[in-house]
Parts: C-alpha cells; structure tokens; sequence
C-alpha cells in the first residue's frame, strides 16, 4: 500500500531544500570567479568579457525552451541532474586547460544548465506543495538557496586564498555531486506532475494547461516580466566587471574579494526572502493565472 500523499510530501520537504542549498553553485558554475580566474592565467578583459557574453545570450536563448520541455516532462528530477553534471565537467574543464574554445564551451554548457534547474526546481516543488503551499515553501527556498550562495562564496574565497583557484573549481563540482544526491533522495511518488505544470482538473478546459497566451493576455505579468529583464540586463554582470577591474588594479586579493561581495549581496537576499516569506503567510491563496477558480 502506498504512503499518503502528505506524508510523501514531507519526506520530500528536506531533500528539497538541501537541493536549493546546493544548487546555487551549480547554477552559476563558478560565477563571478571566472573572470579573475582566466585574469590570473594572462587573459585579456576584452577576450573574457567575450566568453562570458556567449554564455549569457546562450543561457538567455535556452531559457524559454527549457521551460517547456520541463513543463511538459514527466521526468523533472532528470533536469536537475543533467544541470548537476554539466556542471561538474564544465568545472573540470576549466581547471584542466584554459584554451578559448573548451572554456567558452564550458560556459555555454554551465548556462544551458542554469536555464534548467530554475524551472525544474519551481515545478518540483509545485508538485510536492501545491499551489496552496508553493508561496511559502518557494519563500524557504529562495532564502535556502541565498544561504547556500553565500556559504558557497564565503568558502571559495577561503580556499582560494588557501590554496589557489583550482580549489574554488573542485568546490563548485563539489556542490554539484551534492546536489544530484539531494534531487536523489526526493521520491518520486510525492511530486503530482499534473500540479507541477498548472493542469486544471476541473471547468471546462479541464485537462488543458497554459501556455504563453497567459502571459500575453496578462498585463500585470508582462509588466513583471518586462521589469525582470530590465534588472537582469542592468545587474547581471556588475559583480563580475567591479571583480575584473579591482582584481586588475591589484587593489585586493582576487578571490578573497570576490566572495566578500557575493557573501553581501547573498545576505541581502536572504534577509528579503525572509521578509517576503513572512508577508506571503499574511496574505490570502489566490489562484495562478489560467488555473481554474
């Protein structure tokens, strides 16, 4: 006999959150360090600014495809655990040679990844949730997944400091292999993929799911949407070029700085997932748009 649905569910819980603890390396590889990485292996600015833009417009490419496919499988654990690989090479990769081609290949396959376990994560705990608990335990897992940013930096810097960049590359592929094992433990029975997609079960488009017309014909989401790209366009790449060109100053330990202002920003977020948490418990569930009332 089967356990129930809730009891699967919490067995899910931990697992859960230690995946978003662990991915936050994995989805950025190793980030802001890449810079000041190839910096300190006779890259110039204008070659590694070049890598990580084909990674960034790759990455950017994939996202909306990667969504879909993701929305549509039955198999959302296994988008994790591509991404949980992808990384591990990518980082490997790096370490070994530092020739144009296999670094810009590593990124684009590190950005590829990234553009995955967003949605998989999202739709996995959409699946273990619901809707009635996917505010509050998306909440927990932001602020689990800031946490694991920031203890992923604060640890890069340490080792790197220690023992060079090559530490800050096994780290991340370090964070990677637990992350796989974490998206391992989570059972497969406790995550409802009708509820991970959004399907409605009941009204007349029963058994139908959204699609990109739901974005479209809501205007509060085309405005969301709109101002994300914005932010992400304006801040996505601060932290790398403020890096590269303190690093280049030699006005700071390359990767002691780096993981300071990662761990600022990451305390930041935190602190905000919190709050957002607190105010989400406050606030009455609403339906998802295109979900039958």
């Amino acid at each position: 006999m089967n356990p129930p649905q809730n009891e699967l569910a919490s067995k899910a819980i931990w697992p859960l959150l230690a995946l978003n603890f662990f991915m936050a390396d994995m989805q950025s590889g190793i980030g802001p360090f890449l810079g000041v990485f190839l910096l300190a292996h006779g890259w110039e600015s204008g070659l590694i600014g070049t890598v990580m833009t084909i990674g960034g417009v790759c990455g950017m490419l994939m996202t909306t495809p990667a969504g879909a496919l993701i929305d549509a499988t039955r198999r959302k654990k296994l988008y994790v655990i591509i991404p949980g690989i992808c990384t591990v090479i990518a980082s490997g990769t790096v370490l070994l040679s530092q020739s144009f081609w296999l670094v810009t290949l590593s990124q684009v396959a590190t950005a590829i990844a990234g553009a995955a376990i967003g949605p998989a994560v999202s739709g996995i705990t959409l699946g273990i949730v619901r809707q009635a608990g996917f505010n509050r335990q998306n909440g927990k897992n932001q602020a689990l997944n800031h946490a694991g940013n920031m203890v992923g930096a604060g640890l890069s810097g340490l080792l790197g400091w220690m023992f060079g960049f090559p530490a800050v590359l096994m780290l991340a592929a370090l964070f990677g292999v637990l992350s796989i094992i974490s998206v391992l433990m989570i059972p497969s029975s406790a995550i409802d993929d009708d509820e991970a997609r959004g399907l409605n079960k009941s009204g007349d488009d029963a058994g139908q799911v959204g699609g990109i017309t739901v974005l479209l014909e809501c205007k509060p989401l085309l405005i969301l949407a709109a101002a994300l790209a914005c932010f992400h366009l304006g801040n996505g790449a601060m932290l790398p070029l403020y890096g590269l060109a303190v690093v280049s100053a030699k006005q700071a330990d390359p990767a002691g700085f780096v993981a300071i202002t990662i761990v600022v920003a990451q305390g930041v977020m935190i602190l905000v997932s919190l709050i957002l948490l607190r105010a989400s418990s406050m606030v009455p569930g609403g339906s998802m748009p295109g979900r039958a009332r």
